[in-house]
């Protein structure tokens, strides 16, 4: 099994920080180093990374001992287009993670577990400020930030699994995205391509364990205390 870290973005939001959000600090490491300390320890090993904004901080960071790909177009797209920079190097099952998610590792274990073809983690609690799902007979039917509120069942917390059968379902889902034009949208919209042609998607629950996507400056604080109270020995 295979890691995408998507880490191309800017950071907009984030009272203008002049790196990656992915090498914020959140407690004497930072958002990356946390991800891949979890992978491994899933036995995840091969770990491709999707970078653009100051990509050679992240290479640097990292010591360049992993497989980089490169969003050229990051300054006029979103994930959609990371996601499509792996087209040509993803051959296994897979997890794709936002490069802002801090998350406990169980909550990737239940994803790794999870035997579906494309399996989406959610929290049933309701984040206003997150991508959002709406679920029909057990399988999730919509995934986007323009779900309303009462509408939702909970929110996509930027991490999901896919089979080895289905990169080429998803990417040609993606194709079909890039080729009409559609640069700036989240790779969910080629989970809901796929939705409406049928396919089955599935999800597994968080449980209340700990996560937080980091988009504003007081996000990260409270990032440090959630992984200050992850790495309490009694937790």
């Amino acid at each position: 099994m295979d890691a995408l870290i998507l880490a191309a973005g800017r950071g907009t939001r984030m009272a203008g920080i002049d790196k990656p959000k992915c090498l914020l600090d959140i407690g004497g490491t930072s958002i990356i180093n946390n991800q891949i300390k979890n992978f491994r320890n899933a036995g995840i090993d091969r770990i491709f990374i999707v970078t653009g904004y100051n990509s050679e901080l992240i290479h640097s960071h990292l010591n360049d001992d992993f497989t980089f790909l490169h969003n050229t177009e990051y300054a006029n797209t979103n994930n959609l287009y990371s996601v499509w920079t792996a087209r040509d190097s993803l051959d296994d099952d897979f997890i794709c993670v936002y490069g802002d998610l801090l998350f406990h590792k169980e909550i990737l274990d239940k994803c790794i577990q999870n035997n579906s073809d494309i399996c989406l983690v959610i929290e049933k609690n309701i984040r206003s400020e997150t991508m959002k799902v709406r679920i029909e007979n057990n399988l999730i039917v919509e995934v986007n930030k323009n779900i309303s509120e009462d509408l939702a069942d909970g929110n996509f917390i930027g991490m999901a699994k896919f089979k080895k059968s289905m990169i080429p379902v998803l990417f040609n889902e993606i194709s079909l995205l890039v080729e009409n034009g559609n640069l700036n949208s989240y790779y969910t919209s080629a989970i809901e391509s796929l939705i409406q042609k049928n396919k089955k998607i599935n999800f597994v629950e968080t449980n209340n364990l700990p996560w937080m996507d980091i988009d504003e400056e007081h996000e990260l604080a409270e990032a440090k205390k959630i992984y200050q109270n992850m790495n309490r020995v009694d937790y």
